[in-house]
């Protein structure tokens, strides 16, 4: 699995929580992996077979991209 993406979401009820994309089409699940988190004990993930429906999930989040 690769890092795609890691940002930071600017506004909205998740601002503030670091947001990372990775793609595990090659790996075990397959797809993409959208993962947010807020600190050690606030963090979900999002799990994508397709690329259209990541970036359909990441419409709804302004972010500040870094990598």
């Amino acid at each position: 699995m690769s890092i795609v993406r890691k940002g930071i979401v600017v506004t909205g009820e998740y601002s503030g929580w670091e947001i990372v994309v990775a793609d595990d089409r090659d790996g075990d699940t397959g797809g993409y992996y959208l993962y947010m988190k807020k600190s050690d004990v606030e963090e979900f993930d999002y799990w994508f077979e397709h690329e259209a429906g990541l970036q359909a999930q990441l419409v709804d989040f302004e972010v500040e991209w870094i990598v």
